[in-house]
């Protein structure tokens, strides 16, 4: 699971720096470098929405699992 948290902390940085990046750009009135930030944002946002995705699947396979009796009893 250190991969999915790195992916969520890394995205969740990515979208705050962008955040910040586009509040900056839109102050100094640059509009292209504005338009650019706004851009990266809605692309973060499309991974953030992949993650979540993955989380709503992974958890809605346990919960038909534990539902259905199909969970295998854990041995630690």
């Amino acid at each position: 699971m250190k991969w999915f948290f790195g992916t969520l902390y890394g995205v969740s940085a990515v979208l705050f720096l962008a955040f910040i990046g586009w509040v900056v750009t839109r102050m100094m009135h640059l509009e292209l470098a504005n338009y650019w930030m706004g851009r990266i944002m809605i692309w973060d946002l499309y991974v953030i929405a992949v993650v979540v995705s993955y989380v709503a699947f992974v958890g809605s396979w346990h919960l038909w699992e534990k539902l259905t009796g199909r969970m295998e009893p854990r041995d630690d």
